[in-house]
């Protein structure tokens, strides 16, 4: 079950997942509302939903024309149906709830240009806009779609899905064990089964974590501070807490959590001109840009690309990529592997030719050298290898002569990318590379015929239980490997893996 859930979402963009969600949690509504099983009319509803969207789209045409800044469609669906699950839907005649929705929304979607510092944003979208609705049209946010036990199978299964997509389980359970810690402080024990069961049936806690706390743009990027985010927000979306006379709403307390992830994260926004396009394999190809800054990037790291892709379809105009050259290069390289039927972003990278621009932001990832001088492991597959390419590179440059053996595997020889560096870096460093292709027609050549697998890591590399292991790749590969080192007996700890988004 879990090999074809992965496989659904390495094919689904996170914004995507994320629309589908929140959309499908609206149409649950709705048809309970048919039933009579939900409090909603659903004219209401409908009605409400036409104000948010309309208000979203005409203030996001309007300022992405004139600040000339790409937009990500998806997310302006995503932002207007997040509004529409947390503020209660109105009546035509009601003109201030009308106008504390389209505030609401207008607001949010402005924060993304306005209330940022190069061209990224600072605040959750959503929690400006129903704060703004709550104290200037005193239309608060109810968070209905937390009260509704018809709701929660689909707030609870989608919800799991965002957090196995963006790998934020940790961050996740912080906020939540952190909210539970102070309701446990500050309710008496006879009381502790009524208020569990608020918290999780009547109550923002589980879709404000899963829709709200994960937006990647507002989050912190590393794990440490993924963590106290996360324990900041569940404290201060706790009931209980307040200041005197102020109590804390959930929307609130994400802002504030979203101050420190300003704080800890990387904050440019880099414009990144197209020099020229390299073909390093079959379907496999290097995008050379020259960046408006220095990127000051570890080797390993990742950055979201996006960039104005005119027509374009479900999956949206920004993806996360790993970045494919080394820190000490004077060029930003992309990695791109093309699948039969690529989205509209693909399709417009085809079309891309020098002197066109795309942005890049949220430089992150830890998937990165060790600063101690283990001997390591690398295990690619596909697309995989670009961590590794921009690795090797900075090892060359700085003449690491650290002992790796790299592993790196493909469907045929022809996909094999950047073997030049490769044997650049065997002859130079202490790098021994290892290739496997899974075609046993292929013609002969320097590598093994098959899949990477135990008894092939063993003969190649007798001393893997003495190194740390990098895999990267897709995550039904990556969760096979951690399987099979597993049987050879590598301790856990000695592994790590890449943020791998997926092929969409």
């Amino acid at each position: 079950m879990l090999r074809y859930i992965d496989d659904f979402l390495n094919h689904t963009t996170m914004y995507r997942l994320v629309l589908y969600y929140v959309g499908i949690l609206l149409a649950f509504d709705f048809a309970l509302g048919l039933g009579g099983l939900s409090p909603h009319d659903p004219a209401q509803l409908t009605f409400s939903l036409a104000i948010i969207c309309i208000s979203s789209w005409v203030i996001n045409r309007a300022l992405a024309a004139l600040l000339r800044i790409p937009a990500n469609a998806e997310s302006i669906w995503i932002t207007a149906l997040i509004i529409a699950l947390i503020m209660p839907p109105v009546a035509s005649h009601d003109w201030n709830g009308i106008a504390g929705l389209a505030a609401a929304a207008a607001v949010g979607i402005g924060s993304k240009f306005i209330l940022a510092l190069n061209r990224k944003h600072i605040f959750n979208p959503v929690a400006v806009g129903v704060v703004f609705s709550a104290y200037v049209f005193n239309s608060p946010a109810t968070w209905w779609v937390g009260g509704s036990v018809y709701l929660l199978p689909v707030v609870l299964i989608g919800g799991l899905l965002i957090l196995r997509k963006l790998q934020r389980f940790d961050m996740f359970v912080a906020y939540l064990l952190a909210q539970l810690l102070v309701l446990a402080m500050t309710s008496d024990i006879a009381q502790m089964p009524m208020v569990l069961n608020e918290t999780f049936l009547s109550s923002p806690l589980l879709f404000l974590g899963f829709a709200m706390l994960t937006e990647p743009l507002t989050a912190p990027t590393a794990r440490w501070p993924g963590l106290a985010f996360g324990a900041i927000v569940g404290v201060l979306s706790a009931p209980p807490i307040h200041i005197g006379d102020f109590y804390f709403s959930p929307e609130l307390a994400l802002l504030v959590g979203n101050v420190f992830a300003w704080a800890v994260n990387s904050k440019h926004r880099y414009r990144l001109v197209l020099q020229r396009v390299e073909r390093t394999a079959a379907g496999c190809y290097d995008y050379v840009f020259h960046s408006d800054r220095p990127l000051h990037h570890k080797p390993g790291q990742y950055i979201d690309w996006t960039m104005d892709v005119a027509k374009a379809d479900s999956r949206g105009n920004r993806r996360t990529f790993t970045i494919a050259s080394a820190p000490g290069e004077s060029v930003v390289r992309l990695g791109v592997k093309f699948y039969p039927h690529p989205s509209a972003y693909k399709e417009a990278m085809l079309h891309m030719r020098p002197g066109h621009v795309v942005y890049g932001a949220q430089l992150a990832g830890e998937f990165v050298l060790p600063e101690t001088n283990d001997k390591l492991a690398f295990i690619a597959g596909g697309i995989g290898i670009t961590p590794f390419r921009s690795m090797i590179r900075h090892m060359l440059e700085e003449q690491d002569q650290r002992d790796v053996t790299l592993f790196y595997g493909n469907n045929s020889a022809d996909e094999i990318s950047y073997s030049d560096l490769f044997g650049a870096a065997t002859d130079l460093l202490n790098l021994k590379t290892v290739y496997a292709v899974a075609d046993n027609t292929a013609s002969k050549g320097p590598f093994h015929r098959g899949f990477i697998d135990a008894d092939l890591i063993a003969r190649e590399m007798p001393d893997y239980m003495e190194r740390v292991f990098y895999i990267s790749g897709p995550r039904s590969m990556v969760l096979s490997f951690k399987k099979i080192l597993a049987e050879l007996g590598v301790s856990r700890s000695r592994i790590k893996t890449d943020f791998f988004p997926g092929f969409a």
